[in-house]
């Protein structure tokens, strides 16, 4: 199979995903988005560019989906995703097992700070997803101020929401054929 057409079926997968994962996570009202799982699998099956593509896809067709044009400045999120599962969880071309669990705390804190610091700009901090209110609320009862229940409540959903990304992507990946995951670059030789 040609690179190109690798490419091809896995960035169409990944973008056909986006409203499914969304779709199931509105439905089961689960306080997670599922945004992530497409573009970080496009970044570990193909490469980083490729995660960028697919989540900014999945950002535009969250604007539409969603009606709100804000959901475009998150793409910043979707790039930190990608960015971080396609350069940080490879060496040499190959996955690094060793690397999930750090892989994910990364994810963790860098989703959590983007997030919510991008919703103190768009919004003065007002959340609009259910389930970051209910976080937000509950980190509130005990007295926690504004700013600091807005980033805890933010990075709880975050925690749930990157752990589901993880298993999301790891069935996903597993299931894959192997005709359609990263090709390791080979380095030629050349007779001197």
């Amino acid at each position: 199979m040609t690179n190109k057409r690798r490419y091809a079926i896995v960035m169409i997968l990944c973008v056909f995903c986006i409203t499914a994962f969304f779709e199931l996570a509105e439905a089961m009202h689960l306080p997670v988005w599922l945004y992530f799982p497409v573009q970080a699998l496009a970044a570990l099956s193909l490469e980083p560019t490729a995660g960028l593509l697919v989540g900014l896809t999945n950002n535009f067709l969250l604007a539409i989906l969603q009606g709100d044009a804000s959901s475009l400045f998150y793409y910043a999120v979707s790039a930190d995703v990608a960015l971080i599962v396609g350069i940080y969880m490879r060496k040499d071309g190959k996955i690094k097992i060793a690397r999930i669990l750090p892989t994910l705390l990364l994810l963790i804190v860098t989703t959590t700070i983007l997030s919510a610091g991008l919703t103190l700009w768009r919004s003065g901090g007002t959340l609009d997803a259910w389930s970051e209110i209910a976080a937000y609320d509950w980190i509130s009862t005990f007295g926690v101020p504004h700013l600091l229940a807005l980033f805890g409540g933010t990075g709880i959903i975050k925690l749930f929401d990157t752990v589901a990304t993880g298993v999301l992507v790891a069935v996903l990946y597993l299931m894959m054929p192997k005709c359609l995951k990263h090709a390791p670059q080979t380095k030629s030789i050349q007779a001197s």
